[in-house]
């Protein structure tokens, strides 16, 4: 199972070296992916309110230790974008966090 892994992080990061953009979270850069962003809106008083919804994936070693968290402010290619969630497998080697881009 190690050798998937070793081969799924090699082929991500050339990946990334080709195709992701660079990234910065508290002082802290790393490349990754991001995805295009989805229009999600949610309930409030008055009406809904729309948020651009956005997946960034990237290697768990160039990131962290410690991973982002709720509410931190990520920056990629003159945008802000505030973390919502984070999907982590510690035995994978690659993460996706979950934020809203902020306009």
């Amino acid at each position: 199972m190690r050798d998937v892994f070793s081969s799924i992080m090699t082929d991500f990061s050339e990946l990334l070296s080709e195709r992701g953009v660079g990234v910065e979270w508290k002082g802290r850069r790393f490349r990754a992916l991001i995805g295009s962003p989805s229009v999600e809106y949610g309930l409030v008083a008055g009406g809904f309110d729309p948020s651009s919804a956005v997946m960034v994936r990237a290697l768990r070693a160039d990131v962290g230790p410690p991973l982002p968290a709720r509410g931190d402010r990520l920056s990629a290619d003159g945008r802000t974008y505030k973390v919502t969630g984070l999907t982590d497998n510690s035995n994978w080697p690659i993460i996706t966090i979950h934020a809203e881009l902020l306009t």
